[in-house]
C-alpha cells in the first residue's frame, strides 16, 4: 500500500513540476514573442528579457536576439543612406540655382558690352556655367545609385588657381551685386595661390558663400593671403552673435519668411570639410567676417 503511496506522490510531484514549467515556458514563449514584435517595429533594440531560466527558452531568445540585432543594424543603415540620401539631393537642388544666377548676371554684362574681346569671354564663361548646371543635374543621377563613399570617390582633383576661382565666382553675382549698389573690395596677392581640389566643389564653396552676402548685405570685401585663407567681410548690423553661431546650422535662416533656405553656407561647411579645411563666422562692431581655410590643399 505504502508503495502506490509513494508512487502517487511522485507522479503528483512530476505532474505539477510540469504544469509549472509548461506556465514558465508559455510565458517565456509570450514575452519572446512580445519582444520581437517591439523589434521589429522598431520599438526596441535591447537583449531579449526572460523571466525563465529555462536553457532552452533562453537559446531561442539568444538566437533570435542575434538575428534582429543584425536587422536592427541594417534598419539604421538603410535608414541613415536614405536621410543621407535627401539631405545629398536637397543640397545638390539648392545649388542648381546658382548657376543659373550666374548665366543671368552674364546675359547681362553681355547685352551692355561692346568690346568684342568681352563679349567673347562672357560667353564662355556662359558656357561654362551651362555646363556646371549639367553637371550638378548629372550628380542628382550619381547620388540616386551610389552610395556616399562611392561618389565620393568619383570626385576628381586637379591644380586650381584659387584667385581666378573666387574672381569669377564675384563676376557670377555681378546683377545682384549691383541691385545691391554692392562694389566688391579684393586683396589678392599678385602672384596664383594653386590649390589642389576637385573645382565644381571649390565653386560651390563661394557661390554659396557670396550667394549669402547677395541676399543680406550691402558692402563686400574679399581678401585672400598665399597660404589659401580667404576672409569674407560684409556689413550685418542687425545681426546678433546668438544668429551669428548658427549660420552654418541647416535651413536657418536670418530672416524668416525669406526666400532663403538656409542651406547656403552649411553646404559650404560641408564641401570646406570634406577638403581638409575648416569655415568660421566672427561678428565684429557689425561686420560678418566668413574665414575659409583651405591651406590643406596648398601646393
Amino acid at each position: 500500500m505504502w508503495i502506490f503511496i509513494v508512487i502517487s506522490a511522485v507522479l503528483l510531484v512530476t505532474v505539477i513540476v510540469l504544469i509549472v514549467k509548461t506556465v514558465l515556458l508559455k510565458r517565456a514563449f509570450t514575452e519572446i514573442g512580445d519582444q520581437v514584435k517591439d523589434h521589429l517595429d522598431g520599438t526596441n533594440s535591447s537583449a531579449f528579457q526572460l523571466s525563465t531560466s529555462d536553457k532552452s527558452a533562453r537559446k531561442l531568445a539568444n538566437d533570435l536576439n542575434g538575428e534582429l540585432q543584425e536587422l536592427h543594424k541594417e534598419r539604421v543603415f538603410l535608414k541613415d543612406g536614405d536621410k543621407r540620401m535627401k539631405e545629398n539631393v536637397t543640397a545638390i537642388s539648392h545649388d542648381l540655382r546658382t548657376p543659373l544666377t550666374a548665366i543671368n548676371s552674364y546675359v547681362d554684362l553681355l547685352e551692355s558690352e561692346t568690346d568684342e574681346d568681352k563679349r567673347k569671354e562672357y560667353l564662355e564663361r556662359i558656357k561654362d556655367r551651362t555646363s556646371e548646371l549639367k553637371d550638378l543635374t548629372g550628380e542628382l543621377f550619381k547620388y540616386s545609385v551610389s552610395s556616399d563613399t562611392q561618389y565620393d570617390s568619383m570626385l576628381s582633383t586637379e591644380d586650381l588657381d584659387l584667385k581666378s576661382i573666387i574672381e569669377n565666382s564675384l563676376i557670377s553675382f555681378y546683377k545682384e551685386f549691383t541691385s545691391k549698389g554692392i562694389t566688391p573690395e579684393t586683396d589678392f596677392p599678385a602672384e596664383k595661390v594653386i590649390l589642389n581640389c576637385n573645382r565644381k566643389t571649390l565653386m560651390r564653396i563661394f557661390d554659396n558663400v557670396f550667394s549669402n552676402v547677395a541676399k543680406y548685405a550691402s558692402s563686400l570685401s574679399v581678401k585672400l593671403t598665399s597660404d589659401c585663407v580667404v576672409t569674407v567681410t560684409n556689413d550685418a548690423p542687425e545681426l546678433t552673435p546668438v544668429q551669428v553661431s548658427k549660420l552654418f546650422d541647416k535651413y536657418y535662416t536670418v530672416k524668416d519668411g525669406s526666400n532663403s533656405t538656409g542651406l547656403g553656407l552649411s553646404i559650404a561647411k560641408e564641401l570646406v570639410g570634406s577638403m581638409g579645411g575648416s569655415i568660421t563666422a566672427e561678428l565684429n562692431s557689425g561686420m560678418l567676417t566668413i574665414s575659409v581655410d583651405l591651406a590643406e590643399g596648398k601646393q
